[in-house]
């Protein structure tokens, strides 16, 4: 009886040992895939700009934008993002994938600044 019970010892740490095994891989490539964030589309990236613009619309109408000067600074990185916007559909239709993800990069980086430049205090 002892050989037994001792036997299912060894089978349960064996499955346990197997299953841990299998199970490793699988942990190590779902925080790759969570390390490598999705870059969004062409179409999602229009939409961050189109926000940017009216944040900054908004804020420009308001009145409550920080100084003159960096309401120049932000209306030109707007045309900027526009450009690249631009830029990046063209890779797309092109199919130069590095290009696009590139310029949305660069454009979600431009929109996130306008945004943030637009909620600044007036000084």
């Amino acid at each position: 009886m002892d050989t037994r019970l001792g036997m299912e010892k060894q089978a349960i740490t064996l499955c346990l040992l197997l299953t841990l095994s299998l199970a490793a891989p699988a942990f190590s490539m779902e925080s790759e895939i969570s390390n490598n964030r999705r870059v969004p589309s062409t179409s999602e990236t229009r939409v961050s700009v189109e926000k940017a613009w009216e944040v900054y619309h908004h804020a420009a109408l308001g009145g409550t934008l920080a100084s003159p000067t960096v309401q120049t600074r932000l209306e030109e990185n707007l045309h900027r993002s526009r450009a690249l916007l631009a830029e990046a559909y063209d890779a797309e239709d092109r199919g130069d994938r590095k290009t696009m993800e590139k310029r949305i990069k660069q454009i979600l980086k431009i929109t996130n600044q306008v945004i943030a430049g637009s909620q600044e205090p007036k000084k």
